[in-house]
Order: C-alpha cells, then structure tokens, then sequence
C-alpha cells in the first residue's frame, strides 16, 4: 500500500493518526465503506440495542422514529435520512408522546434485543473513525458515540466520539462519561471552543472524526488532528467490549434548553457517511 495507508493491494485504507505503542501497528478489524446498493445488515444494525422487534424511537424526548428504511446506500455512502413522518408514530419516547419524524442510523447493537442475537461487533480498545458530511441545520443533532455491549442496559460509561448541534455546526463536542456516568470529562471549554482543533463550520464538506481508546487514555481527533485526550487508568477507563452508534437526533432536549430546534417541520435532513473503520494495535 502507498505510504501511510495499511492493508493489502487493492484493499488499502489511510493508517490512523493516533501513534502505536512499542512494536505494534494498526491492522483494520471493522470497516464498512457503504460499496453496496443496501445495507449490510451482518455488520451493522439500523435499530438501537434495545430493538425488540419494531425498531426503536428516541429516547430523549426528541422527535424521530428510527426505521431501516432511512439507510439508503448508494454510489459509496450510506444516507441516514431524517424527514417527516406521517401518519406520526404513537411512543412516550417521543416529544409530546408522538414521533413525527423519522430517521436512519448505524450501530454494531444486537439486531435484536429478544431473541439471543449477538452484539455485531464487540471490540475493547482501538481506533475508531467515520468519515461523514453531516446538516449544519437547527433541530438536527448529529451523535457519534459508543455504549458498552451490556444487555441489562447498566452502561457504566459513554463515550461521546461527536456530538454536534445543527444550529451551532461549529462546536464538536467530545466528552467520555464514566463511573456509572456520574463523572464526565469534556474536550470542550464551553460552546466554539473545539479543545486544540480548529472551531469551523465543518458541516461545508466531510470530516473525519476518529477516537483513539486505550487502557491509559482515550483521544478524539478531527481530520487527523489530535484534539485533546483523557489520561486515565483501568478504574476510569472502560475495559470491556463497546458498540459503536452513529445517528441523528432531531429537537433533542439539548437542541431545545438552548433554542436550536427546527424552524418548521416540514425540513428534511441527511447524515451522509462514507465510512466506518475499527483500527486495532497488533
């Protein structure tokens, strides 16, 4: 492969920025790079963890109804559409207890919650990174973020890849939640202020956001760049499998206490992804 990619001829793929500890490389152990006319659903999920049948709503109060149907790949992308719903779908999930929008979204859950299925993908360290172009547009959050693999639901930790309000498409927030998540360390100090990477409407084109986790710290970069890193040890860093989830949100409660909701609800959005890869030290 060309110099600072890895892989085999013709399958090679940019090597990450995160460096590797003595004697060790990256090797890719996930990817998805949306080649296909449809999702591959032996990888990825379009449902939450929580999917028992029916796919699955919000749970924050917002406005969406995730449905599969909203994952439309094509010419080398997967497009996680976010448009009106109607008839609006009845769920004390949603705002108002109805979900008038519906959406698309990514996860390495288990397909199903009730009937035995697996976690797709349960990894425990490495890197991991989607190049995207998402809406800088009010009332469409998008959120890249990983939960432990845990069926009872207890996620100790959260680690929050990106979260980006559309209304304010400059502000990437990072931040790991842990100890049962009552403790959080944010890259952020406050809003427009990205840690050491740059404060930019980046919704203009796509973007890499990538996460390097580790048992001794987790690092968040944008386009290659190291943003800010959490130093931390095996009693503040999670250490067991995670999935991975990547989505939209549309009005979420955040979107709402700071006034950055829909103008009307007719508007329609896309998330568009044009990949997703796990990196692993070997």
């Amino acid at each position: 492969c060309p110099n600072g990619q890895i892989g085999s001829p013709p399958n090679c793929v940019d090597a990450p920025p995160a460096p590797t500890s003595g004697g060790k490389s990256w090797q890719l152990v996930f990817n998805d790079e949306f080649n296909g006319s449809s999702l591959d659903t032996t990888k990825l999920t379009p449902c939450f963890d929580w999917n028992t049948g029916n796919c699955t709503a919000t749970f924050n109060q917002g406005r969406e109804r995730y449905i599969p149907s909203q994952v439309q790949v094509s010419n080398g992308t997967a497009k996680l559409v976010a448009e009106p719903l109607s008839p609006a779908y009845a769920s004390s999930a949603c705002l108002g207890g109805s979900c008038t929008y519906k959406a698309g979204l990514l996860s390495t859950a288990r397909p199903r919650a009730d009937n035995g299925s697996d976690y797709l993908f349960p990894f425990t360290y490495g890197y991991i990174e989607s190049r995207m172009k998402y809406p800088g547009v009010s009332g469409f959050f998008t959120a890249f973020w990983m939960l432990p693999t845990d069926p009872t639901y207890s996620y100790a930790t959260e680690i929050d890849i990106v979260e980006i309000l559309g209304g304010e498409p400059q502000s990437v927030f990072m931040t790991y939640h842990y100890n049962d998540r009552n403790d959080s360390h944010s890259l952020n100090n406050g809003r427009l202020n990205n840690g050491a990477c740059p404060v930019k409407d980046y919704s203009k084109d796509f973007v890499r956001f990538g996460l390097d986790w580790q048992p001794t710290y987790i690092a968040w970069y944008i386009d290659g760049v190291k943003c800010g890193q959490f130093n931390g040890n095996s009693s503040t860093i999670e250490s067991g499998p995670m999935q991975v989830i990547l989505h939209m949100m549309i009005d979420h409660k955040w979107q709402r206490d700071w006034g950055l909701t829909l103008a009307n609800q007719s508007l329609a959005a896309t998330l568009e992804v044009d990949y997703l890869r796990i990196y692993q030290q070997k």
